[in-house]
């Protein structure tokens, strides 16, 4: 009964220090190159990443809700975003060039965080904040896109969450291209 129990105490420490010792970032898909060259429409492009903590991309939490680890990316928020919104914008004949834009625009993200927890339905959520605003000049519009998403994961972990986050930061840049389609 000893060896049992110390089998079983064994299995338990290397589930934990595996668990402790996994990667603790996600690596966000590259994106194609985009050529900027003279399509429908020409802008200039700066994206912000305006979060406090802009490090951290999400967390893993215990069922009783205190976060046991935090989830960074591999790069810069805004860099991935900027080149996803290049590339999505691409796709709606929009170019992002350097020089002589017809508008300028830029993208602020106010705040992206994705948290998955305990065992159960809905256990993964994500909750996104950007701010649009283009300049025509004398004259400025702005938009701004709130995006919370809810899914399940069959088990809380990082390899749950790392397609989820990636699912939700391009359906987030798709969404933003189309709003900056959308302006006139």
């Amino acid at each position: 009964m000893k060896k049992i129990f110390s089998l079983f105490f064994a299995a338990v420490v290397a589930v934990i220090f595996s668990a402790c010792a996994a990667k603790t970032t996600i690596d966000l898909p590259a994106q194609n190159s985009v050529k900027s060259s003279i399509l429908g429409r020409n802008i200039s492009l700066s994206v912000s990443d305006l979060r406090d903590d802009k490090i951290t991309i999400g967390v893993l939490k215990n069922s009783d809700g205190d976060i046991t680890s935090r989830i960074s990316t591999t790069s810069p928020l805004e860099a991935w975003m900027k080149n996803a919104l290049t590339a999505e914008l691409a796709k709606r004949d929009i170019a992002v060039v350097d020089e002589t834009p017809d508008f300028s625009v830029n993208v602020n993200i106010d705040k992206f965080q994705s948290e998955i927890f305990g065992i159960g339905t809905k256990n993964m959520h994500a909750n996104s904040q950007i701010t649009i605003i283009a300049n025509f000049g004398d004259r400025s519009v702005k938009k701004t896109l709130n995006e919370p998403v809810i899914s399940f994961a069959p088990l809380p972990t990082l390899k749950s969450l790392e397609p989820f986050v990636i699912e939700t930061l391009s359906e987030l840049a798709s969404r933003c291209a189309a709003e900056i389609a959308s302006i006139n």
